[in-house]
């Protein structure tokens, strides 16, 4: 079998500098770009698994100081936590780019040769990167403002998820009471004594008709002074059923 040296460091090469990046990306390290360039040649060193003959305990142990190496010469050290962050971040987005490949070659059974197959990979996995990228920041950004919400009203409790809506900033002008908004069908609100209050918002202006739950709790802290308010409209956002009021502190 003849084995293309240059190819496969090359591949190795770019596919280190683009797990690198990726890490300082969702890290927020803002390394230079020199440095990655060299922790990515220092990850070329796994090329000697080529050539030397290592058990499993000793090929686990060398690929874990190498981890190390890179991270250190990318992005320094400067406590213990970063740089086990660092280590086990890429770790993990190689092993994401890991199973991209092993589902592409064994799913679609990927033919061609070694250059062919080496250069789907190549064109592939940048596009990999960058969607795991965009929904791990959609993961943080969104499911961080995804909150329990508990209200006690009348003889009625209702539970669901509350997303922290930095657009809510709705207030009742004549109590002061701030409002957290709650899709209408999800409240029972028969018995309720509702109260019209006029609201101005982008590009709308109305009335909307809230009431005063007798408790409300966020992941189960309470919350005074707090109108719940009726919607009509459907907020559109994958299990929530509420938006709470961006003035609520310490949420």
């Amino acid at each position: 079998m003849v084995i293309y040296l240059d190819l496969i460091f090359l591949i190795n090469f770019i596919f280190d500098t683009s797990l690198l990046f990726t890490v300082d990306v969702l890290l927020k390290r803002k390394a230079k770009m020199w440095r990655m360039f060299l922790g990515a040649l220092m990850g070329e060193a796994s090329m000697l698994t080529l050539f030397i003959k290592l058990d499993n305990v000793a090929l686990f142990s060398f690929k874990i100081i190498l981890n190390l190496a890179m991270v250190l010469v990318s992005f320094s050290y400067k406590e213990i936590r970063y740089t086990f962050y660092n280590a086990i971040y890429l770790y993990l987005v190689g092993m994401i780019l890991g199973g991209f490949e092993y589902y592409l070659y064994n799913e679609f059974q990927v033919g061609g040769g070694l250059g062919i197959k080496y250069l789907i990979i190549l064109v592939l996995s940048p596009i990999v990167l960058i969607v795991y990228y965009k929904l791990s920041k959609k993961f943080k950004n969104d499911y961080n403002n995804r909150h329990a919400l508990k209200i006690i009203y009348e003889d009625y409790v209702f539970e669901g998820i509350g997303y922290l809506d930095s657009g809510n900033k709705l207030v009742n002008p004549i109590n002061g009471k701030i409002i957290v908004l709650v899709e209408k069908e999800y409240i029972q609100y028969h018995k309720l004594k509702l109260m019209p209050v006029p609201y101005n918002a982008l590009n709308h202006h109305g009335l909307l008709y809230c009431f005063s739950p007798k408790e409300l709790y966020v992941d189960g802290r309470e919350y005074k002074d707090i109108m719940i308010g009726l919607s009509d409209v459907r907020f559109n956002i994958e299990g929530c059923n509420a938006l709470l009021n961006a003035r609520m502190e310490n949420i």
